[in-house]
């Protein structure tokens, strides 16, 4: 059974230099399945990462790169091989 817990998907600094700490989401994982918890991370990503290129010469670039950072760096604070395999699939199948 999964533990209560909240996890903070933060834009990394060095990639987003608009990024600052106040831009996380909390991700509630309570109740939720490995599907639900790695929808959740991506959705909060997207927001983090949204406001944290904005300015960015090469926006896809920077989006990219946040996004990829942040749920690398979520999924690490969670620790969940099911979740991160998941993320496994998701990136092999681009």
């Amino acid at each position: 059974m999964m533990k209560l817990m909240t996890l903070a998907a933060l834009a990394t600094l060095a990639l987003a230099p608009a990024a600052n700490a106040q831009d996380s989401v909390r991700v509630s994982l309570v109740g939720k399945s490995s599907g639900q918890i790695h929808a959740d991370i991506v959705s909060a990503a997207k927001k983090v990462c949204a406001k944290a290129v904005v300015g960015e010469t090469l926006i896809l670039d920077a989006y990219g790169r946040c996004m990829k950072s942040s749920v690398s760096s979520a999924l690490e604070q969670l620790g969940d091989p099911a979740v991160a395999q998941i993320e496994a699939m998701r990136v092999a199948q681009r």
